[in-house]
């Protein structure tokens, strides 16, 4: 597909060599990084056309463009050493850059101004028939009678008298007003490819990721307000002093009051998780207990338990949205995929690197693969739901 990059005008052009000759030389501040992510992740195009201009081959030809055309443009010339942080993530250029630095941003700006009738990608991972499309609201919901109620599509319904389903919305709430005459318990259940947002009856929110579960009762009785977990969930719990909020979650016991935090327990993931937000919490595993205080994880499995200081955001990022990885294995990011996008991942090769990531969850997987790919240390290949690794 040929590109018409005459969109820009002069002051985006500008910017955009701006943004890029500062990638490549490791100069942008913490702000203009984020503008060329937002920039990059905003369309198809634009992510062809960055790989493009942070290509080596392509910048010697708008080099030469540039020197035909006698461009004048001139920034200050500098000797930064030359790494590139796509997505903030570094790898080397070749070493030819490294003196280029005038020269590279008038390529930019020549790359941007000319059209060329016979470029293609020279990395096409998927078309619109193979590539894999993103989760979406679906949930099915068990009832205490044994009843399976399969929850998608956009129109709202009422089941019984206390339980709304929001379909739009994505969400279901039990209305405490109208409680059922004998609690019962019932269970959430999400699929591969689904999300959903759920309020319990004392007005707990939780947000259930892909492959997850929740299992409640239609009315917290007794001293405790307890669920069962499995999966990815955020809580954002609603105070009662009474009455503590617990999750199990296999052996591990989560208490809390009125907080903000997210449970992966996941049991293809190196350990179980908790990650406190906001408030407070109490982590219980057998003879283990601790009080995590906003910004700690705790991390169990059979052999450990040990307390990490993370970005929290970073951890809930699904839950608003978002993919985000900081410095992850390829393996972490694969296990997301085949959650999200209901893939088969297979590794023909298996980088050793670490990737950064930063895009919206409502993509098709080609553009998450192609944001990693540009950073030349993985490749990918998709055929039918199966994403193949390679280096």
């Amino acid at each position: 597909m040929n590109e018409d990059f005459s969109k820009y005008s002069d002051d985006e052009a500008r910017r955009i060599a701006y943004l890029v000759n500062g990638f490549l030389f490791n100069t942008l501040t913490e702000k203009e990084h984020n503008e060329l992510d937002d920039w990059v992740a905003a369309s198809d195009e634009n992510m062809l056309l960055f790989e493009k201009l942070t290509d080596p081959k392509n910048l010697q030809e708008a080099v030469k463009w540039a020197e035909r055309r006698k461009t004048e443009d001139s920034l200050q010339e500098g000797g930064q050493k030359v790494v590139v942080n796509h997505l903030r993530r570094r790898i080397r250029l070749w070493q030819w850059v490294a003196a280029a630095c005038v020269l590279i941003t008038i390529g930019v700006l020549a790359y941007i101004y000319s059209t060329s009738n016979d470029d293609k990608p020279n990395n096409v991972i998927a078309n619109n028939s193979t590539d894999l499309l993103p989760g979406s609201n679906k949930a099915t919901l068990t009832l205490g009678n044994g009843k399976i109620v399969t929850i998608d599509g956009n129109a709202d319904t009422t089941i019984g008298e206390s339980i709304i389903v929001q379909r739009e919305k994505g969400e279901i709430i039990y209305d405490g007003k109208h409680a059922e005459k004998e609690p019962e318990y019932h269970m959430l259940t999400i699929p591969r490819k689904g999300h959903y947002k759920l309020t319990l009856p004392d007005g707990t929110k939780a947000w259930l990721n892909s492959e997850s579960s929740i299992r409640y009762p239609t009315e917290f009785t007794g001293k405790e307000r307890k669920v069962i977990v499995t999966g990815e969930a955020f809580f954002e719990v609603a105070k009662n002093k009474e009455k503590p909020f617990i999750v199990e979650a296999g052996n591990v016991k989560i208490e809390a009051l009125g907080t903000q935090f997210s449970v992966n327990a996941y049991s293809n993931e190196p350990f179980l998780s908790a990650t406190l937000v906001e408030g407070s919490i109490v982590v219980t595993s057998g003879n283990h207990e601790n009080i995590l205080k906003p910004g700690q994880q705790a991390r169990i499995n059979a052999n450990d338990f040990n307390i990490a200081t993370v970005e929290p955001m970073d951890v809930i990022a699904w839950k608003n949205g978002m993919f985000k990885f900081s410095n992850a294995p390829i393996d972490e990011i694969m296990r997301q995929v085949e959650r999200w996008y209901d893939a088969e991942v297979v590794y023909e090769n298996k980088p050793t690197d670490h990737f950064n990531a930063d895009l919206p969850r409502d993509v098709p997987v080609s553009k998450l693969l192609h944001s990693l790919e540009l950073t030349k240390r993985v490749h990918f290949k998709i055929e039918e739901n199966k994403v193949i690794v390679l280096k």
